[in-house]
């Protein structure tokens, strides 16, 4: 069975880790899971080696610092403990060739890690679909792993009120909201989406996973 390493949370109570069972049920029937917690070192070597993928799940906020913004009020930050966790995880997962997903929150961080920016506050913006709590339409664009798996028209959900501003150079974008919002990004070894496929209907999640699966398959093809 492939090993897939998943990013926890903390709470605000500043005494408890978490993952969010969504998450765990979706997974347990197609991975080992090995849940990861942050280390003083910010060394992960170890779990690099034993898991064939990372999985950068949902959260808070990113701290703006790490894009050269001010905070905006709305914001709700990440715990520095949780930022540092995210970012140095991914950064050695990426040096180890090693496939990425990212959800929700996880988008964010792999577009902010590899220099891109988000807008802070999507209804500061535009109102014309509240992201926040509901289901909207994206479009898949062609020629993307993302569209090997689902039609060029899906309805998705959505729970975030940031989004990726100018995306990093090393992505190509490969999902967009019906309100121009950018909904997904990939490179030859990350996949990140700004919905929660956990979350969505059976069939959707199971075609998720078969995506995942594929794709680290395909990664240690490339590797070989």
């Amino acid at each position: 069975m492939r090993k897939i390493a998943i990013t926890l949370r903390k709470k605000d109570d500043n005494m408890t880790f978490f993952m969010n069972q969504t998450y765990f049920l979706w997974l347990l029937p197609y991975f080992d899971i090995e849940l990861v917690v942050p280390r003083g070192n910010h060394q992960y070597k170890d779990i690099v080696e034993r898991n064939d993928l990372l999985l950068i799940c949902g959260g808070n906020d990113i701290n703006p610092f790490y894009y050269h913004q001010k905070n905006h009020p709305s914001n709700t930050t990440e715990d520095p403990l949780i930022e540092t966790m995210d970012f140095a995880l991914l950064q050695q997962f990426y040096h180890a060739h090693k496939p990425i997903i990212g959800i929700c929150r996880g988008i964010q961080v792999i577009n902010v890690f590899f220099k891109g920016t988000l807008f802070q506050d999507i209804p500061s913006i535009s109102q014309v679909i509240n992201h926040s709590h509901t289901h909207h339409q994206i479009k898949i664009l062609d020629k993307t792993f993302l569209a090997k798996y689902f039609p060029h028209q899906s309805q998705v959900n959505s729970f975030h009120h940031q989004n990726i501003d100018n995306v990093s150079p090393l992505f190509h974008i490969n999902a967009i909201s019906e309100d121009g919002f950018i909904e997904g990004i990939e490179n030859h070894q990350i996949i990140a989406v700004q919905w929660h496929p956990e979350r969505m209907d059976k069939n959707y999640q199971e075609t998720f996973i078969h995506m995942i699966i594929d794709f680290i398959d395909q990664n240690k093809t490339s590797d070989d």
